[in-house]
């Protein structure tokens, strides 16, 4: 009898541990994550007035990479430029050719409110292939401003074309030293306040 009691004590406690256990998960709930986000692909196309020089010089074609999140109303993108040939009239009697080569810094970063959008792209300028009267003026291989170009543009925001302007300042030129010093020079006839930019960006078909 006790042999037979404690088979079926084992037995039990064998049962009881085989036996499946149940455990209900609920699946978690959360919050939904606002997405607005859209990317976008300008091609850029525009022109500066160069206050000092009276000249103008054009701008792009070049492209603009961006996202727009049309919750927080905020742009963030990637600008690039060409270089751009320029033709000006120096002292108002001298004709010069350059190269102009605008380059991004930063991101290009803005904001879309009450149907205008606001934006901020920071350039270095730099300068090359000079010549005035045609005879080459060597500014050395690292002729730009000294800092960043930060240029302020706004317009109606429209998705598909969009047209911005501004007026910036150009700060002085550093660098350009070949033959001989010419930084003060292309300061004193360059860099400044009121320089005019008007660009157009065209949204790019195909683009995902």
């Amino acid at each position: 009898m006790r042999i037979a009691a404690v088979l079926a004590a084992v037995a039990a406690l064998l049962g009881a541990a085989l036996t499946p256990t149940w455990v209900v998960r609920h699946a978690e709930v959360r919050a939904p994550v606002r997405t607005a986000g859209i990317k976008v692909h300008y091609q850029v196309d525009g022109v500066s007035r160069i206050h000092k020089l009276q000249s103008d010089l054009v701008i792009g074609p070049g492209t603009l990479e961006a996202e727009i999140d049309l919750v927080s109303g905020t742009i963030t993108g990637d600008l690039w430029l060409p270089p751009s040939h320029g033709y000006f009239i120096v002292f108002g009697f001298m004709p010069t050719t350059a190269r102009t080569d605008l380059v991004p810094v930063a991101k290009v970063t803005g904001t879309i409110k009450d149907g205008q959008v606001r934006t901020n792209a920071r350039l270095d300028i730099g300068l090359g292939e000079v010549a005035v009267n045609e005879q080459p003026l060597d500014v050395g291989p690292a002729c730009r401003t000294v800092e960043p170009a930060s240029i302020d543009l706004e317009g109606p925001f429209e998705l598909a074309k969009m047209r911005m302007t501004g007026v910036y300042p150009i700060p002085p030129f550093g660098g350009c030293q070949g033959r001989e010093r010419l930084d003060p020079l292309l300061t004193g006839l360059i860099s400044g306040p009121g320089n005019a930019i008007d660009l157009t960006l065209t949204l790019l078909p195909g683009i995902p």
